[in-house]
């Protein structure tokens, strides 16, 4: 009888995984066309307050070379975009300037991402280590907000095409001079992410937060979901562990 209650509860738990993985099929991002008030803006909170160690990165299918060409902005403290299909990052230390390195095309899914050490900070593009820049300090605090595909100041600067999967970390995630393979999944938090959107809502005027933080995004101005098709599967679904602890349970069983 325990065998065939415990069987049971595994079935049960099959069920849930395969449903949760159906519901998660589909990868949803956020579309932006260069209208200077389209974006995705979370207000100010102590958790991005970032003054150390930093890392942004992103999935981006850029559709037109700008000048702008914003990704994710915290103000006048840092920020990083695809300018003229280079990717470049500002961080307000020792000074406040764009420099960067690494080829990003349009029509082209493309994992971007910048870290910062408080002595400099480097540019990767799709896994491979591109340029570095000297910027020795702590970073500017400021009250301003987070915001994905656009900046409050110097005419928006706003980002045209998809962006998806957004993490911003308070800690340095890949090293200079160091390769590392592209991420073929969604990202999980830890305790070094202060903002993760993953955008799969698909519908709505807000998309969560995954961090601990909660710095949950208001899409404004027209912002929107579309289907998504970047190169990642969805995050793990945590009813698997509980499979495994269940089938254990029945193979150790007389």
């Amino acid at each position: 009888m325990r065998f065939s209650s415990l069987l049971i509860i595994v079935v049960i738990n099959f069920a849930l995984i395969v449903n949760c993985d159906t519901m998660a099929a589909d990868n949803f991002a956020i579309e932006f066309d260069g209208d200077n008030q389209k974006r995705v803006q979370a207000p100010h909170s102590n958790s991005v307050n970032i003054d150390g160690h930093l890392t942004m990165e992103a999935w981006v299918f850029p559709t037109e070379a700008t000048d702008g060409g914003i990704v994710v902005n915290k103000e006048n403290s840092w920020e990083f975009g695809v300018k003229q299909n280079i990717l470049k990052a500002a961080i307000w230390a020792a000074e406040w300037a764009w420099h960067g390195g690494g080829e990003v095309p349009n029509n082209k899914w493309t994992f971007v991402a910048v870290t910062f050490d408080n002595k400099e900070y480097h540019t990767f593009v799709n896994g491979k280590y591109e340029a570095s820049r000297a910027n020795k300090g702590k970073i500017k605090l400021t009250d301003m907000g987070f915001h994905v595909g656009w900046r409050p100041l110097h005419g928006s600067e706003p980002f045209i095409g998809i962006i998806d999967e957004v993490r911003v970390s308070n800690v340095v995630r890949y090293q200079k001079n160091k390769n590392f393979d592209v991420p073929d999944r969604e990202f999980m938090p830890d305790d070094d992410t202060v903002v993760l959107y993953h955008f799969n809502e698909g519908k709505g005027k807000v998309t969560e937060d995954a961090s601990e933080f909660k710095n949950d995004g208001l899409l404004e101005g027209g912002a929107k979901f579309v289907k998504s098709e970047a190169p990642i599967k969805p995050a793990p679904v945590e009813p698997r562990g509980k499979l495994t602890t269940m089938w254990a349970q029945v193979r150790a069983d007389p």
